[in-house]
């Protein structure tokens, strides 16, 4: 067996995806450039945890079900001036998961609860917390058949599973 195939079968076995992409051309650096050899582990090492972490942050996005992503910055607080920006930047540190606070934003439709919401739910995220959105009306709909079923148990834990659930009620009364 070659080398390279040697490589390849050592990588899969790890699941490592991003060296094998990266070998090659972080070899070639490192042997220009002279660079040692736990330095080019480390430089190989450090591309591949990298790449677990985005994989890590995209896949959670997924489980997340946030029906768009846009970021704080995305938000504009001019468009609705009564909204405490300092409030919400400073939610933006996450710290009311560390103190296991809940957060509610009421309103009218159209003034940014869910964009403020899901902004937060990818903070979050990227942040290595689990996030779920969900809408009142599908986790009373989703809930209401699984006591049909007779599977709510588990679809709660669904629910609870996460450490952030994002529960976005519409207070109009079209729905």
């Amino acid at each position: 067996m070659i080398q390279q195939e040697r490589l390849n079968e050592v990588f899969q076995t790890f699941g490592w995806v991003r060296i094998p992409e990266v070998l090659h051309q972080l070899a070639e650096e490192a042997s220009r450039d002279n660079i040692s050899y736990l330095e080019f582990l480390d430089k190989l090492l450090s591309e591949e945890l990298l790449s677990k972490q985005e994989r890590a942050v995209q896949m959670r996005k997924r489980l997340a079900r946030l029906p768009f992503l846009k970021t704080l910055d995305q938000f504009d607080f001019s468009f609705q001036p009564s909204i405490d920006e300092k409030r919400i930047r400073d939610l933006s540190s996450l710290r009311f998961i560390e103190h296991q606070e809940n957060l509610v934003f009421l309103g009218p439709p159209g003034v940014g609860k869910t964009h403020l919401a899901v902004s937060l739910g990818l903070k979050a995220l990227e942040n290595r917390y689990s996030v779920y959105f969900v809408t009142a009306h599908d986790m009373v709909q989703t809930l209401q058949q699984s006591c049909a079923k007779g599977t709510v148990q588990r679809r709660v834990k669904t629910f609870t599973k996460h450490q952030i659930c994002l529960l976005l009620m519409r207070l109009d009364t079209e729905k």
